[in-house]
């Protein structure tokens, strides 16, 4: 691990426990370019925090009761940082919610300006499908994530 990850790892540790996770957030711009990769509920690209946090987060939120991280590895340099982290909840009928995420995260100075993360489609799919949100239709957030969703460039990508 790089010194820069042990400088920003008291960052990552607000997502460990309920009630700092929020705190997090505030340290993530409020114009944030947030990209969910995948072809689940939740995927596509946000070009703001609420727009990131009503669409993702508390999605997950009003399934479960709420969503903390268990921090596994960080990697990164100055203004860049990789984070793999795993994902616990208990959703409201029963079930755990724990997929895998990776964030790769650009900062610039202590805020996060851009992230472009990476989750366990299957697990994601599985509570959005299984757990419904009162007054919310079965379709409604796969509608949402499918207006949401764009061609994601990412290395490999080329014009």
């Amino acid at each position: 691990m790089t010194r820069t990850c042990e400088i920003r790892r008291p960052l990552f540790q607000l997502l460990g426990e309920l009630d700092t996770v929020d705190k997090f957030f505030e340290q993530v711009s409020d114009d944030v370019k947030w990209t969910m990769v995948g072809r689940h509920p939740l995927a596509g690209a946000y070009q703001n925090k609420r727009d990131f946090l009503d669409g993702t987060l508390e999605q997950i939120r009003a399934r479960s009761g709420g969503l903390r991280f268990d921090l596994k590895q960080m990697y990164g340099t100055d203004s860049e940082v990789i984070v793999v982290m795993e994902g616990i909840a208990t959703a409201t009928d029963g079930e755990p919610y724990d997929p895998f995420y990776v964030w790769l995260c650009r900062f610039e100075g202590d805020t996060i300006v851009e992230v472009q993360a990476y989750v366990d489609t299957r697990v994601v799919t599985g509570i959005i499908d299984r757990v419904p949100v009162a007054g919310e239709s079965p379709t409604s957030a796969a509608a949402q994530a499918e207006a949401r969703r764009t061609r994601v460039p990412g290395p490999l990508h080329r014009s």
